[in-house]
Order: C-alpha cells, then structure tokens, then sequence
C-alpha cells in the first residue's frame, strides 16, 4: 500500500462544536474498545518510574487524560492544534507540537497523532518532547491491508459515518513498522535514548515506547 495523505474529515475547522465533541466521544470509546487505551495504562504503569504528571499531545478534548486522572490519579494536560472547548474538564493548550514549547512532564503520549504527520514532522515532534519529557509513548495504526480490511467489515459499520470515513483514511495514511522505526531513529539521533518498538498481532496498532 503506497501512503495517501489526504485530509482527515474531522480536520475540517469549520465543523460545527457538536459534531466534533460528537465525534471524540466516540473516538475514545472505540479506543477503549479496540484496546489502545489499556496499552497506554499498562505503560504507564510498568513500573520504570515515577508518573506525576501525564501529557496527550493530539488530545481532541480530553477524553483520554479523564480516564488517565480517574484510573491512575496523576496530574494530565492536553495539547492540540485544535483550541478546546471552554467546557473542556481538562487544561488544554493550543499550539504545534512539532515546534512549539510544551509543558513539562514525566510522560507524553501520542495516540493517533504521528499519521496525521509529514515524515519530517514526525522527527520533529520526537525532538521536540525530549525537550520537556523523559519518555514518549507514541501509539498509531499500521498501514497493512489487514487491519485496513478489519476496520472496514468490524468497525466501521458500528460508527457513525466521520469516523468511520477517517478510521480507514488514517490507516491509509499511517507509516509501515520499518518507515515508522527509521524516523523514530532520526528523532532520537544524537541522544542515549532507549526505544522499543511493538507491532500488534493482525497490524491492529504499533507503540513505540522512547526512555531518554
């Protein structure tokens, strides 16, 4: 599969508030759902250290970093391109996070976000963080024809019709294991940072866990 990078619907400015709030609600259960939340829990989890403060870089409206709070107790800040909701539960800042400061933290997580990204935005974003965070947990589809094909006959119908069009657009738009793994070198080049890179049985989801 040669990698499309065609916009996102949900990337559309103009979209009324309802139909985005609509559509990250349903982000995050089918996260949940589809297991990509309790592998970011798990990681935070695991033991290699202290977890105070939590970043979601790419958080639509805070869905995730409300289950980080009530499950883990920790302090989370979001950041995203998209300016939040004055209603929003959680402190969002609105900026780029492939060249604009971000806010200090134990650990950043990107669930989703690397897709939506050039490839010289994706070691940008790597380098970037390192600047403010000890560890990045990078969670993103895989750009296979399997999990192209699951999403479309199990997933896609249970969603409504936004999600359901980008679900299969981000996988389109997604890196393969081997592209995914050489930019994340590039990211890290220059530094000691450790990284473990995991692909999921059926191409369902890649993590990449990076420890500076």
């Amino acid at each position: 599969m040669i990698r499309r990078e065609e916009k996102e619907l949900l990337e559309d400015p103009t979209l009324p508030a309802e139909v985005v709030a609509g559509a990250y609600r349903e982000l995050a259960r089918t996260q949940r759902w589809l297991g990509n939340t309790g592998v970011v829990l798990r990681l935070l989890q695991d033991g290699s250290g202290p977890v105070g403060t939590v970043l979601d870089i790419g958080c639509g409206q805070g869905d995730l970093l409300q289950h980080i709070r009530r499950r883990l107790g920790v302090r989370v800040l979001g950041f995203d391109l998209r300016p939040a909701p004055t209603s929003a539960p959680i402190h969002i800042l609105a900026g780029d996070a492939t060249r604009d400061p971000l806010p200090r933290a134990d650990v950043a997580i990107a669930m989703c976000v690397a897709h939506h990204l050039r490839e010289d935005e994706v070691v940008q974003l790597i380098g970037n963080v390192a600047r403010s965070c000890r560890r990045l947990i990078l969670v993103d589809p895989v750009r296979h024809p399997l999990p192209l094909l699951l999403f479309r006959v199990v997933v896609a119908p249970l969603l409504r019709r936004i999600n359901a069009s980008d679900g299969a657009t981000s996988i389109r738009r997604s890196f393969t294991p081997a592209e995914f793994g050489a930019l994340v070198a590039a990211g890290i080049r220059g530094s000691r940072a450790r990284v473990e890179h995991t692909v999921a049985p059926l191409f369902i989801r890649q993590v990449v866990d990076i420890r500076w």
